[in-house]
């Protein structure tokens, strides 16, 4: 389509140029013209890189450079009393006191956490570990409360019953995806549920600051969502997309509510901003292709994601819980 588009316009190019027009005319204006289509096709080009499925390794190397995410880590002496609650809360109503936008804000609170969590270089004892591991989801729950309030407190009167109806909700939805994808063994579970309860928080208020800016009439953006770390649920099912057991890998959780949850391991699946692409399958060196999904043919499909929700379609499985021809929409992003 796009050869086509452009041949088309080329032509149309050399009829106009060719009307009445000196020679040093005609070739000034080709070359004009050339320079335009030139442009066009690299708009174009660029538009499709963009929108491109990568593997999975390459995406993440394009994430991280794109998002400028921090990942310095502390050189501080760790100081196990500013993880207080009280310092922490602390921290946080300060930086909301001096923030002057609720864009700011949000990145006075990203900050903070920061401050908190890069400490996982440090040579830590358990007791430490596990106050590094809570104090992200203390601060994202005392800015989830927060906004919150302010909400209630700033909206218009007739619209504060539907605000506490869809904060319920949420508390509800919250629940129901924490009890599908919380860990339950091993000795990092607590800590690794303290990161996942940190998650849903950080999502909210995203959510909650957005809808506080467009009651005061200032502009938040919400964040690219990254493909992993990344829950969605609706009325009758919850979705999650994590890490892998390997490199390379990512799971793939589909729990519909009182049926079977179904557990995908992917190997070398292809990403984009908003789509991944995934099957159930792992290739060794020596050729080798198993399913990772036991059976004898693989799940195959693709999940798109953002902020409004996600969509798992799936076009070939040999799995009776997950067939193929499924379409699940997940309406609300966790």
């Amino acid at each position: 389509m796009k050869k086509k588009y452009l041949t088309l316009l080329l032509c149309l190019c050399f009829v106009v140029t060719g009307c009445g027009q000196t020679a040093s005319e005609i070739s000034t204006k080709s070359q004009e013209q050339e320079e335009v289509i030139q442009e066009i096709t690299t708009n174009v080009e660029d538009k499709e890189a963009d929108t491109a499925l990568l593997p999975i390794d390459e995406w993440e190397k394009k994430w991280f450079a794109e998002n400028d995410v921090e990942g310095q880590f502390s050189t501080e002496k760790f100081d196990a009393d500013q993880y207080e609650k009280k310092v922490v809360g602390a921290k946080v109503n300060e930086a909301i006191k001096n923030s002057k936008s609720i864009a700011d804000e949000l990145k006075s609170v990203e900050a903070i956490a920061h401050y908190y969590t890069n400490y996982h270089s440090a040579d830590l004892c358990q007791q430490d570990m596990n106050n590094v591991s809570y104090v992200e989801s203390y601060i994202w729950d005392y800015e989830v409360q927060n906004l919150y309030n302010r909400i209630l407190e700033e909206a218009d009167e007739s619209k504060k019953d539907n605000i506490k109806s869809d904060q319920d909700a949420w508390k509800a939805d919250f629940d129901r995806c924490y009890e599908v994808v919380k860990y339950e063994e091993g000795s990092w579970a607590s800590m690794m549920n303290s990161e996942l309860d940190a998650r849903f928080m950080k999502s909210h208020s995203y959510m909650l600051a957005k809808e506080l800016a467009d009651i005061r009439g200032e502009k938040v953006e919400l964040p690219k969502r990254f493909f992993r770390e990344n829950s969605y649920i609706s009325d009758d099912a919850v979705l999650d997309i994590t890490a892998g057991m390997e490199g390379g890998s990512i799971s793939i959780t589909y729990a519909p509510k009182n049926k079977e949850k179904v557990v995908m391991l992917c190997y070398e699946p292809m990403i984009n901003d908003n789509t991944i692409s995934f099957k159930t399958t792992c290739e060794f060196d020596d050729g080798e292709v198993i399913n990772t999904n036991g059976g004898d043919i693989p799940i195959v499909g693709t999940i798109t994601y953002g902020w409004d929700g996600a969509t798992l379609t799936i076009t070939e499985s040999g799995d009776k819980n997950l067939p193929a021809g499924t379409e699940v929409k997940f309406p609300i992003a966790m």
